[in-house]
């Protein structure tokens, strides 16, 4: 049977409130989020209000120009047999919008922040079998370019991969220096890969993480003890995010599903454009200094050195 699951509303219902009523209120209106990940269904009902014209890019199109902001794609996911559609799920978490004449026999999905602009990013090469670093960093330059303010990333790329592909960090560093790029809010996740142990290397030099300009974000651990040795002692800007729910599958059905770091990414960059939809109401329309938007930020997340013990999610905690 069809359900609608509404995360604004289980964000809202938080033990404890951490998100403030205000940020909800806001819902992400006047943000520009570019949401770069594989590809996105914009075909599901949830989904269809995104599915605009100059809102939708593909970094493996004919005729992609990062400066022209040409190769406009409809950003469809290859879904395989295997597959849940990663970019899809994350998507209808941030901005799934129950549709005015909502079908009966469709499950529906109400995101966190639906009242930004969202533009699509696939980054994805040519044939759509995998991501490169320069899929990576042509998505984020033209995120600049398309004057986002936050940029939601659902994938990184191990630096090790750059000589592969005729690349260095010089080509890393003038995509992070363009004044474009610079005024933008990365949220990245952490080394996503799947392993026995999602902690083991999670602090890899991968693209675009332990970069100053990157908010960095993974899941909550079973362990929290592996926080503290692993993720303390760096020198980034970390978040930490744990939950359960339901996310849309590639059959556009309601699932229960736990969290990668890329969920991660989703849960705290939709609170950040929340954050930042009410901080432009109250500020006509400014944008914060980084300081200033992760002191906001941290009013919604517990620092990390005061955690202890075995968590129990949802929890959010930070360092920086």
């Amino acid at each position: 049977m069809p359900i609608t699951f509404d995360w604004s509303k289980t964000i809202a219902e938080l033990p404890g409130s951490p998100v403030p009523a205000d940020w909800l209120t806001a819902n992400g209106d006047g943000v520009k989020v570019a949401y770069i990940d594989r590809g996105v269904n914009l075909g599901l009902a949830s989904l269809e209000h995104v599915n605009q014209p100059g809102a939708k890019f593909f970094t493996g199109a004919p005729g992609f120009s990062v400066a022209k902001l040409t190769g406009q794609d409809l950003v469809g996911e290859a879904f395989g047999t295997e597959g849940r559609g990663h970019g899809t799920l994350y998507a209808s978490l941030l901005a799934g919008k129950i549709p005015a004449a909502p079908p009966a026999d469709k499950d529906l999905m109400n995101g966190l922040a639906n009242g930004a602009k969202y533009f699509i990013i696939k980054a994805r090469n040519a044939n759509d079998k995998k991501t490169t670093a320069k899929n990576i960093l042509d998505a984020i330059e033209l995120a600049g370019n398309l004057k986002a303010d936050i940029v939601i990333l659902g994938q990184s790329i191990s630096k090790a991969q750059l000589p592969f592909e005729g690349l260095n960090m010089a080509a890393v560093d003038r995509v992070f220096n363009l004044p474009s790029v610079k005024r933008m809010f990365i949220f990245a996740p952490l080394k996503n890969l799947e392993t026995s142990d999602p902690w083991a290397n999670v602090a890899a030099d991968n693209i675009p993480n332990l970069r100053a300009e990157v908010f960095n974000v993974a899941r909550l651990p079973v362990n929290f003890e592996s926080v503290s040795s692993v993720i303390t002692p760096q020198n980034i800007s970390f978040m930490l995010a744990g939950f359960s729910g339901k996310l849309l599958t590639k059959n556009g059905d309601a699932a229960d599903m736990e969290f990668s770091n890329s969920g991660a990414v989703a849960i705290m960059g939709g609170v950040a454009v929340m954050a930042l939809s009410h901080y432009k109401k109250q500020n006509g329309g400014a944008t914060p200094t980084r300081q200033q938007f992760a002191q906001l930020l941290a009013t919604c997340c517990t620092p990390l050195q005061n955690a202890s013990g075995s968590q129990t999610a949802p929890a959010f905690f930070r360092n920086f």
